[in-house]
């Protein structure tokens, strides 16, 4: 029995390979936009911390429970003796001389503590909310840069390709030329040179293309086999928003950030928890009411009494105490936070700035020629009217340009995410 189990486990091992086998990667092709929408439905992170608002949600719940009573049943008689005094039956012939006791305690608290745990866990729940906030916003900037960067990979790894592409059409020609006695081997050496340095920049953008694919693949849980492409939009938009602000506007919008959002509430969660603290220093009342049947002066007793403990050793200064310095700890925090924030928000906005007049100084319409020029460039190399050094030469200073370019665009769009990320909002 176990070995016809096996047959079939290594049959449909082998069927499951063989299908695997076939199947081929998909290629998704996302403009920023969608692929963002995806992101933001998808993302784990976020699923699971908004979870953590339920569960801020469950603790106001029970946070707004009172205690439950406790019922106590004693002194119940198992047995009658002859001293045992003539008791009629609780109902018919049961009971009969038997007698017992029962009580109802019910804690009251006191120092208005219910509606204090009730306001901390509220407090709790907004925390939760801005950590969520926080997430989504950290986890956003974290997506478009990423695509950035992938976008950048992508035009430089075709700026590549392209170049490789023209070398692979000179090899063929120069080895004709150099088959009858017109050009050199060294000469043809170098070319050969150059083709493999081009392809092994391919091989290594190819390589960090992965990385931002395996980034983006996480970040929008999708299937782990496509071959994701990021359609770029065009950056002027970016630039006009860029322009309309300034340093000052920017340092005005520092209170929306998310992580001053979080300081303020923890300094609110502290100051919520040194209150019920102060409130934990009056004792809780104890309400009580008892039946006693026939155990006392009276056959069918009912009492009623309460208890208090008497704050005589514990008044909960240390508690108190405590609760204190975290109000302070976290009044401190706010302040430093506020500090680090308006900070690396100037920083940002400097690194910006640079970016753009790095991205404005480039003429779109040398970039845009470039391509025709290293054609061009190649045709006057096959022509023997540059020479093997200025070929080079050429070839190199026009991929610089265009990565150059690719790069400016590619800093603005991380650049303003930081930013974005720093003032709690779109620029």
């Amino acid at each position: 029995m176990m070995i016809k189990h096996l047959k079939s486990y290594v049959m449909l091992s082998l069927v499951t390979v063989g299908a695997s086998a076939q199947q081929t990667t998909d290629t998704l092709r996302y403009k920023t936009a969608d692929a963002e929408k995806i992101f933001l439905e998808n993302n784990l992170p976020l699923l699971v911390e908004k979870l953590n608002i339920n569960q801020a949600d469950a603790q106001i719940l029970q946070a707004k429970v009172w205690p439950n009573p406790t019922f106590t049943l004693n002194e119940v008689q198992l047995y009658k003796n002859e001293t045992t005094d003539d008791i009629p039956p609780l109902f018919g012939n049961f009971w009969k001389d038997r007698n017992f006791a029962m009580q109802l305690e019910q804690l009251v608290y006191t120092a208005g503590k219910r509606k204090k745990n009730i306001k901390l866990q509220v407090e709790n729940k907004q925390m939760a909310e801005l950590v969520f906030a926080d997430m989504l916003l950290a986890l956003k900037a974290e997506f478009r840069q990423v695509t950035a960067t992938l976008i950048y990979l992508q035009n430089v790894k075709e700026n590549y390709v392209f170049q490789r592409n023209e070398v692979d059409k000179l090899l063929k020609a120069q080895k004709i030329q150099m088959k009858s006695g017109y050009i050199s081997e060294a000469e043809l050496f170098r070319l050969k040179g150059l083709h493999l340095a081009l392809q092994s920049q391919i091989n290594e953008i190819s390589e960090q293309m992965t990385e931002s694919q395996q980034g983006l693949k996480n970040l929008m849980y999708v299937n782990p086999a496509s071959y994701i492409i990021i359609i770029p939009e065009a950056i002027e938009t970016d630039l006009a928003k860029i322009k309309e602000q300034n340093v000052n506007q920017l340092i005005k919008r520092v209170n929306d950030n998310s992580q001053i959002k979080i300081a303020n509430s923890q300094l609110k969660i502290s100051e919520a928890a040194l209150l019920v603290e102060k409130a934990n220093s009056i004792p809780n009342l104890n309400l009580m009411a008892s039946y006693d049947r026939n155990g006392s002066v009276m056959r069918d007793f009912v009492g009623f009494g309460f208890s208090i403990d008497l704050p005589v050793f514990d008044r909960n200064k240390g508690n108190i105490m405590a609760a204190r310095q975290e109000v302070e700890k976290a009044t401190l925090g706010r302040k430093y936070k506020e500090a680090e924030i308006t900070n690396a928000l100037i920083k940002s906005w400097e690194d910006l700035h640079r970016a753009v007049v790095l991205y404005e100084s480039i003429d779109p319409d040398y970039i845009e020629k470039l391509e025709k020029m290293t054609k061009a460039v190649g045709v006057n190399f096959s022509n023997r009217n540059i020479s093997l050094i200025e070929f080079l030469d050429y070839y190199e200073s026009f991929r610089e340009s265009r990565e150059k370019y690719y790069e400016a665009i590619k800093n603005i769009s991380i650049k303003k995410e930081t930013i974005n990320y720093l003032i709690g909002s779109e620029l």
